[in-house]
Formats: C-alpha cells, structure tokens, sequence
C-alpha cells in the first residue's frame, strides 16, 4: 500500500492503480549505500521513503521537504512553484527517513552538525530521475532534508523548449555575434537560470561561430559546442588567454559568482564573446551587481552587451480552463486589444448553479483540481543601447533602468507575461500571484 503522504485523494488514487515503487540506482558520488550495516534503518525507513519519493514523483513535485518542528515534522512538495502540503510524521521517522537518504547518497550519517548534499539516481517505471539532497542541521540534533527532483527524460534544451519566442531568440543572436562583450543570464537561485543560459547558448548558430565552453556543464549535451580542455592549475585569467589564444568567437563561462571573477572577465570583454549567469532578482539588479563589482558603472556599461532575465509562471490546465469574455475596461486595465482577443481563459471553478438531478461536480484529475499543470518562462531583456549605457555610467538606480527599458520598449517581465495571457497559455490570476509583492 502506497504510504498516505499528501492529499487522500492521491494517496487512494496510486493505491488503486498500483503504482510502482521508485527504485533507487546509486549514488551520484559513486559511493555504495551501506545497506548492510543500516539494516535496522533500512528496516524502518526505506518502505516510508521509497512512497513519499514516489508519491513526490507522481504528482510531478521538483522539491520535497522535510521539516522538523517540535515533537514532529512537516512535509511539504513544491509543485510548478507552490508548496503543497504533504503530510506530518512523527519526528523519529522523520529522522529515519533523513538517515536513510543520507546512507542512499552515500552520505554519513554520523555527521549532524554539518551540512552535507550529495544525490542518488532513481526510477519509476520507464522515467530517469536524479535526486539531489541537501541537509542541514537544526536544534535538537535533528536534520531538514531538501530533494531536488530532475526528471531526466524531460529535455529542456532548445530555446522553444522553455518558451523563449523566436524573436527573443534572434535579439540574443545579434547581441551575441560580433560583438565582443559578456552577455548575462540571471535570476534567483534555483529558477532556471541555468536552462535558460544553455537554451540560449544553444540558439546561437554553431556553424558560423566557433564556441567553447569552459564551464561545467552538468552533463548536458552541446552540439557543435567545443569543450575546452582546461588545466586546473590555472585559475580563470590563465583558462581564458588560452581559450582566446586558440580563437574562440564565443567562449560559454561558468556563473560569475563574486567581485574577483568578475573583473576578470572584464579584462577580456574585448577579446570574445562571453556568456555567462549571475544570481539577481532581475536584469536591472544584474547589472547593478556587475557595476558594484567592477566598481565602476561606465566600465560595466562598456563590458556588457545586454542582460536576460527570466521567471518561471504556471500553465493553465488544457483538460479543466474555462474561457470567459472580458470586460472593455478589464482589457484596458491590463493593455490588451478588445478587437483583436475577445476570450480569455482561468481556472476552472465549481458552477453557481446547481447542476441537474443526479450530475455532479468534478474535480480535474489531471491537474489535481489545482487548474494548473506544469511552467513555461517569461523573459525580460536589456540591452546595452545608449541611453542605457549612459544612466549606468551616471550610477542610475535599478528603478531607473527599468523605466529606460520601458521607455526604449525593450521586452519586460510583465508585458511578457500578458502575451501568454492573451494566448490562453496562463491566467490573470497567475501573474498576480507571480508578481505579488513586485
């Protein structure tokens, strides 16, 4: 019997369909799980966490967390970006269940007071996963477990494949081909940002340019991309005069992480294309960072080329969204055209009336009943125009920036957002819950 973690309803839905366990493949660190000398926690806690794994899988979960309060622990799933309550143990079997991923990773579990994360490699049926697991001491020598769920089998490799728009795609080619500066994708942490700078690596044409990377890339597959064989006896200054020497035009960097790194890169923002990521809120706050560690706004405005950001929205469910017809003063408020898009589309929601004798309401089942399935991205992208270059120079302020994005009609989150709006591909609702407290 699949263990009950998250909504009954789920829970009685893998129950009846049988669903098969998740079976765990080996470390990622390529150590063998002690499974032997755990014998006693394999007994207690691996059938509990082989159900929530799979449960977590099942309803298409990226995250799960184990949090333990008190005399108890929480459970929750992030699911498309919202966390989903799933259920509360007893805090032993919390802690069984932390040790036993640790033993699964390759871990040690004797160690408490230190953070540690490694991953494991599972399946459920035909679909590959990789785990990765991050814990963390709290009071009482208790751990929170953190798992990051990557289904392998989902590519998310082209720019179509993460919504970028063709036209997006062309404006990053020409900021990207020639121009011999550092083109920037950022965001918040764990957002994407990485997909987002490989999709748009992979969008470049390969053919007319010669393109390196030096950076780690996780495995991901890069066609007609160059690996450059990099000595790790030399630190990044040396790694890039010799990539140069070799005559690379685009040359893929791993993320630019404090102020050092980032005056390195400067030093040969004239030498070759660069691309690379940083961690900012958005694009405007991205450039900001690079000026605060350059120290020097009108250098920064010099090295860059333009900066990409992007956030992650919801999509509607296609089996359960219900259209309506918006109001004139709605379609104004929000500046879409009343001529050109006469429906728009939501969540579907339980009927006013009552239905007739002997019908009833049902819930989606696909989504659910959440009237969401899976994300796709809205992107925003400054360039380095003139005006922009001249605000930065002058230590203009983020505000600043964005109203001069504005004023150009550069792309912006937000009047991306609305062009999946009108498309049917998300809600009103949504943004407003993407963009609470924007």
């Amino acid at each position: 019997m699949i263990f009950k973690f998250g909504k009954k309803k789920q829970a009685e839905i893998l129950e009846e369909a049988e669903v098969e366990l998740i079976r765990f493949q080996g470390a990622l660190n390529g150590v063998p799980p002690e499974m032997e000398a755990n014998a006693k926690l394999v007994k207690i806690a691996l059938e509990p966490l082989k159900e929530l794994f799979t449960d977590a899988v099942t309803r298409r979960a990226d995250t799960i967390r184990i949090e333990p309060k008190g005399d108890r622990a929480t459970i929750a799933f992030l699911i498309d970006g919202v966390a989903i309550p799933a259920g509360r143990v007893p805090k032993q079997r919390a802690h069984a269940m932390t040790q036993m991923t640790k033993v699964l990773c390759g871990l040690d579990i004797s160690e408490r007071t230190q953070p540690q994360s490694g991953g494991v490699k599972a399946s459920v049926g035909e679909d590959e996963f990789e785990l990765k697991t991050m814990t963390t001491p709290v009071a009482g020598g208790m751990e929170r477990l953190l798992v990051y769920i990557r289904n392998l089998d989902e590519k998310l490799e082209k720019p179509e494949h993460i919504g970028m728009p063709s036209e997006l795609k062309l404006a990053i080619r020409n900021l990207t081909s020639g121009r011999k500066k550092l083109f920037l994708v950022c965001g918040p942490s764990r957002t994407g940002i990485t997909t987002t700078l490989y999709a748009s690596v992979r969008g470049l044409d390969a053919y007319l340019h010669v393109i390196f990377t030096i950076g780690d890339t996780e495995g991901r597959s890069l066609l007609n991309i160059s690996t450059f064989d990099t000595d790790p006896t030399h630190d990044l200054q040396e790694t890039l005069r010799r990539c140069i020497r070799v005559e690379a035009e685009v040359i893929l960097l791993d993320p630019i992480r404090n102020a050092e790194d980032a005056r390195v890169v400067a030093g040969f923002y004239d030498d070759a294309v660069m691309i690379s990521e940083i961690t900012a809120a958005d694009a405007a706050t991205g450039i900001l960072q690079m000026a605060e560690w350059l120290g020097d706004g009108a250098l920064a405005a010099k090295v860059l080329s333009g900066v990409l950001s992007q956030k992650l929205i919801r999509k509607l469910c296609n089996d359960c969204k219900e259209a309506f017809k918006p109001s004139p003063k709605l379609m104004k408020k929000i500046g879409l055209k009343a001529d050109e898009i006469t429906v728009l589309y939501r969540k579907a929601s339980p009927p006013v009336e009552p239905l007739p004798k002997g019908e009833e309401w049902e819930p989606c089942t696909t989504c659910d009943d959440t009237g969401y399935f899976g994300r796709t991205t809205i992107f925003e992208l400054i360039e380095m125009s003139e005006g922009m270059q001249g605000l930065l120079a002058g230590g203009a302020d983020a505000t600043a920036l964005r109203e001069q994005a504005r004023t150009e009609k550069m792309r912006t989150l937000k009047n991306d957002a609305m062009r999946l709006v009108a498309d049917g591909t998300t809600s009103l609702e949504e943004l407003q819950r993407a963009f609470k407290g924007n």
